[in-house]
């Protein structure tokens, strides 16, 4: 299957998510008590997913959080003593080698650990570490786009279950398939206006620091085009800088006040040359807003999935404008020759 594939299989797989990992998560010995330390550990799209849920899963244990890269961890684990602490290690294939050696070793050290992963017979799923299997079916395409939405409702699923707000389901796969096809359209036009930049910027805050990490990765993966994301207040305060009249840059704003900071930028940076986009979700219109028909659910609940929809469309995009035959990683055996897999992606 080609990515685009994957990308349509999104409303589908999100929709059923939340009544698939619920349960199961009942079942998970270490997610019996909430944590009073989360430690969160990932890498590439994971740690973007992680960053992205990482606000619900903060309000619903009211853990302190940490975010760790897996060889942040191996060098220097987290303590055992002290607040009650739960290492959570989310893999998407489960075949990156150091959040497997991450899971040995927190279990060496007696922490409660859990996996997050989407793969059951996967070198990670099978340390015996406890596991939540993340329900998306084959995604074999190396740059992740369901595994990641999925894997970030996963997450958020784990933070309902200690007590964050409750999914909402009731309509969400039509509310998202309109969302996503709009989403299409909305980046296709984008690319046909301003052809293919030098360098994309990607700006999110909050949660959406995540969705802007994962959505510069994704174009990044994809295209080969130079790419960077970052907080709104991170790229505010310089990165914005980096930008010319060759550049895209793309503001996710959640709310009104996100929104008007974001629409402020882009008359800003637009009067020197670079081009601008919002990807909006807030009620509150602005002159750069890609026109894209948002699912209406209570305030934060999950549009930490479905606000990647156009960045991903946005990567397939740019890249047939590129002249790429057929959307994948760049570079498909780099993760390989890196030894940072143990398969090809």
């Amino acid at each position: 299957m080609r990515i685009e594939d994957y990308i349509r299989q999104q409303p589908a797989v999100l929709a059923a998510l939340p009544a698939i990992v619920g349960p199961r998560l009942r079942r998970v010995d270490a997610l019996r008590q909430r944590p009073e330390r989360l430690i969160l550990v990932g890498t590439g799209s994971s740690m973007n997913a992680l960053v992205a849920a990482g606000p619900a899963l903060e309000a619903a244990t009211g853990a302190t959080l940490s975010f760790k890269e897996p060889e942040a961890f191996l060098r220097a684990p987290p303590r055992t003593e002290g607040p009650r602490a739960l290492v959570l290690v989310l893999s998407q294939t489960g075949f990156s080698v150091t959040p497997i050696e991450v899971v040995r070793r927190s279990r060496a050290l007696g922490l409660p650990t859990v996996a997050v992963v989407a793969d059951a017979a996967s070198p990670l799923a099978q340390t015996g570490v406890e596991t939540v299997l993340i329900p998306i079916g084959e995604e074999a395409v190396g740059p992740k786009t369901k595994g990641y939405t999925a894997s970030v409702l996963t997450l958020l699923a784990i933070a309902a279950h200690f007590g964050g707000s409750a999914p909402e389901t009731a309509g969400l796969e039509s509310a998202m398939q309109a969302a996503l096809e709009t989403s299409e359209e909305a980046s296709r036009r984008l690319v046909a206006t301003i052809g293919v930049p030098g360098y994309v910027l990607v700006a999110g805050q909050f949660g959406h620091a995540g969705t802007a990490l994962e959505g510069a990765l994704k174009i990044a993966e994809i295209t080969g085009i130079p790419t960077s994301g970052y907080d709104i207040e991170e790229a505010l305060h310089g990165h914005v800088y980096g930008t010319d009249r060759d550049s895209l840059l793309v503001v996710i704003a959640r709310d009104e006040a996100e929104a008007r900071v974001a629409d402020n930028l882009g008359a800003a940076l637009t009067e020197l040359g670079p081009r601008c986009a919002i990807v909006n979700l807030s009620g509150h219109a602005t002159r750069f807003d890609m026109d894209i028909r948002w699912p209406a659910s209570k305030a934060g609940w999950a549009d930490a999935t479905w606000a990647l929809f156009p960045l991903q469309w946005l990567a397939l995009h740019l890249s047939a404008a590129k002249g790429i035959a057929e959307a994948g990683m760049i570079y498909p055996d780099l993760g390989k020759r890196l030894n940072v897999r143990i398969r090809t992606a």
